[in-house]
C-alpha cells in the first residue's frame, strides 16, 4: 500500500509579475479562484516623496513647498495559493532612494540657511522626506553720528545678496554718502548679513 499526500501549490506575486483581479491564480484552471486583493501592483509597491518648504522668517511670503515624487521606490513579495486563491505569506518592504539635491535659488533682500537643499534619501521607515530653506531679511547699513545715534534724512540701503551665494551679502558694500560728513569706513562687510 502506498500513501500519497497532496499538497496545495502556491504562485508568487512580485512588482514586475503582479496578481490580475480578472485571472485566475491558476492559469491551468479557469474556473479556480481570481487573484486576490493584496497581490496588485498597487498592494506590492510604495512611492516615496521629497518635499522642500521655502520659509521666510518675517512671515514677508507665505511658505511654499515643492513636492518630488519616486515611483515604487518600495516593493514587496507575496505568495499566493493556487487552490484557495488567499494570500499565504508575504515578505517585508525593501528599497530606498535618494532624492537629487539642487541649488537653493538667490532672492534679494534675503539671505538663507543653506546654499543646497534636497538629496533627502528615502527609507522604508521614512519614505517621505523633508527639507527647509528659510530666508530671513538683510540686514540696512544705517549711518550714525560721531555719538552712535542714526542720521536723519539719510539712505539706509538694505546689503543686497550676492548672487553667487544664497547664505551671504555682497562684500564690500559702499557706505552712503552723507553731506558734511567723513564715513568712518567706506565699505562694509557684515559678519551677520541679517544684522543691521
Amino acid at each position: 500500500n502506498y500513501e500519497v499526500h497532496f499538497v496545495h501549490t502556491t504562485i508568487q506575486a512580485t512588482p514586475d509579475k503582479p496578481g490580475d483581479p480578472d485571472k485566475p491564480v491558476d492559469p491551468d484552471n479557469q474556473d479556480g479562484p481570481k487573484w486576490p486583493k493584496g497581490s496588485y501592483k498597487d498592494d506590492l509597491t510604495k512611492d516615496s516623496t521629497q518635499t522642500i518648504t521655502y520659509h521666510y522668517s518675517d512671515s514677508s511670503q507665505p511658505d511654499s513647498t515643492k513636492t518630488e515624487t519616486s515611483n515604487d521606490t518600495f516593493t514587496k513579495t507575496v505568495t499566493v495559493d493556487k487552490v484557495t486563491g488567499k494570500i499565504v505569506s508575504d515578505t517585508p518592504w525593501t528599497g530606498s532612494h535618494t532624492f537629487d539635491s539642487s541649488n537653493v535659488p538667490v532672492v534679494n533682500g534675503y539671505h538663507s540657511d543653506k546654499k543646497t537643499v534636497g538629496g533627502k534619501t528615502a527609507t522604508v521607515n521614512n519614505p517621505d522626506v523633508t527639507d527647509t530653506v528659510t530666508y530671513t531679511p538683510n540686514g540696512k547699513i544705517i549711518p550714525v553720528d560721531p555719538s552712535g545715534k542714526p542720521i536723519p534724512n539719510v539712505p539706509t540701503p538694505t546689503y543686497p545678496t550676492d548672487p553667487n551665494d544664497p547664505t551671504k551679502v555682497v562684500p564690500n558694500e559702499p557706505v552712503p554718502n552723507v553731506p558734511g560728513m567723513t564715513p568712518e569706513t567706506p565699505t562694509v562687510t557684515p559678519a551677520d548679513p541679517s544684522q543691521d
